[in-house]
């Protein structure tokens, strides 16, 4: 008897929940939307990640499709971006190139998050590793990014996963440093000492309690982090560091039209523009949703 009357209050409480995360999640799309730039950064966004997808059936030729005869053809009806030294399409490798710029800032990111942020939810939850985890992370902050990531690299070989492991792995610190002072400031709230005085276990109260309310600020770093990562990849790869030829990463292109630049600027100009536009979209992007997770914006 006592079950049955605790089904129908759980599935109350389950549906409140609902309720209350669709409630959420509309007044952050409604307070989202009021920045015109985030909505156009977020809908530049989507069509390059389609793009991405659909890269067989948008472009028109396969990336590595070479004919000498049409070697540096100048942008025209034909081909819209013009074609490389050895009569590749620029418009095709700059599609089939978004699938590759874009896995690596996702994945980066991805793999900055899960490291940064579980380091710091232990350093900030646990003091007696707060002072090693962070004195480390202040040790790999030391070195610059971009040095750190061309060691890792070379370490490891050059391909697509060691480029995004490099890139990921050196952005780690900045994640583990928001990550700890968002947590340091959740820890000390009153639903967390509640939690511990009814003997909830510390995985528990971290997962349940700590990172759900620390989630924002890990969305804002992470996002803004892609426009960082998408240039470190690229970096990487115009310095040879990255993706090897065949593969139309728009670092590597970038790379291979410099030879060009007097004569044909379009070889470096596209695949530049390509990657200003991806950027500067996840850019914006990044501050709309800083402004609308932001308790202290709250309009």
């Amino acid at each position: 008897k006592l079950q049955g009357r605790l089904r129908p209050r759980q599935e109350e409480r389950r549906a409140e929940d609902r309720m209350k995360k669709h409630t959420m999640l509309s007044e952050i799309w409604r307070r989202f939307k009021k920045n015109k730039q985030a909505v156009v950064g977020l809908i530049v966004l989507i069509i390059f990640i389609l793009v991405a997808i659909f890269a067989k059936q948008i472009a028109p030729y396969w990336y590595d499709d070479q004919d000498a005869s049409r070697a540096m053809i100048g942008p025209c009806a034909q081909y819209p971006f013009g074609t490389d030294n050895l009569g590749r399409d620029v418009l095709s490798r700059l599609i089939y190139g978004s699938r590759y710029s874009l896995s690596i800032g996702f994945l980066a990111v991805g793999i900055s998050v899960l490291t940064g942020g579980f380091l710091g939810v232990i350093a900030a939850y646990y003091p007696k590793l707060d002072n090693i985890i962070m004195r480390c992370m202040d040790l790999f902050m030391a070195i610059p990014q971009m040095l750190l990531a061309m060691c890792i690299v070379s370490a490891l070989g050059s391909s697509l996963f060691n480029l995004m492991l490099a890139v990921g792995l050196s952005s780690t610190p900045k994640f583990a440093r928001v990550v700890r002072a968002s947590v340091l400031a959740t820890r000390e709230q009153e639903f967390v000492e509640a939690a511990r005085a009814i003997g909830a276990s510390n995985t528990r109260i971290i997962l349940h309690h700590i990172l759900p309310n620390s989630i924002s600020a890990l969305i804002v770093q992470a996002t803004l982090a892609m426009a960082g990562a998408i240039i470190s990849a690229s970096a990487l790869s115009f310095l040879g560091f990255g993706i090897q030829a065949p593969m139309p990463e728009w670092g590597a292109m970038l790379s291979a039209g410099r030879k060009y630049i007097r004569t044909q600027a379009y070889l470096t100009v596209i695949p530049g523009l390509a990657i200003m536009v991806v950027v500067y979209a996840l850019n914006v992007v990044g501050d709309g949703l800083r402004d609308c997770l932001d308790p202290r914006l709250k309009k």
